[in-house]
């Protein structure tokens, strides 16, 4: 899970580096976001999982219940999602802060969560802990973590997908 939660940090700084501010907002079309809008996304989620993760691990545990997949269902079926998802209201992207900070932003978002999933692995027992998503059902903690990871990588991949668009600005 740690090592996930790094590659794809790396993987997002990778995808962003170097952009210029029209890069970074370039859209191939008003249907579709730009990278910023992307990196944007892709720290609002990972504050609203840990969250949401924070107030699911003050709750009891229940070590009878079972996820709605297993691990390795999560990550074919998170890898098979090739439609955009429309996301929630409060996950878009609004410009909340300026170019220059969305890695800063992205990098601290992803820090707290490293930091609450150490501190979380090593005081309770992650797969005991569930919480819903609402397209794959019931997952534990840890799914919820491996999510969020994975997460970012499909946000990355999209960014790719821009980047490579005939109309991406030089």
């Amino acid at each position: 899970m740690f090592a996930r939660f790094s590659k794809t940090r790396d993987l997002v700084h990778r995808t962003a580096h170097g952009l210029t501010p029209a890069q970074l907002q370039y859209r191939p079309d008003a249907s579709r976001w730009s990278v910023a809008e992307n990196l944007e996304h892709m720290t609002i989620v990972e504050q609203h999982i840990l969250a949401g993760l924070t107030r699911t691990l003050d709750k009891t545990p229940d070590p009878s219940k079972k996820p709605a997949m297993t691990d390795e269902q999560l990550l074919a079926n998170f890898g098979r999602v090739v439609q955009p998802i429309t996301a929630p209201e409060p996950l878009r992207p609004t410009s909340r802060w300026p170019l220059s900070n969305l890695l800063s932003e992205f990098d601290a978002a992803r820090q707290r969560t490293i930091e609450f999933a150490t501190t979380a692995a090593d005081t309770k027992e992650l797969r005991h802990y569930f919480m819903p998503h609402p397209l794959f059902g019931e997952l534990d903690c840890y799914q919820w973590f491996i999510l969020a990871a994975g997460h970012s990588e499909r946000h990355c991949n999209q960014c790719a997908t821009i980047k490579a668009s005939a109309g991406f600005p030089l």
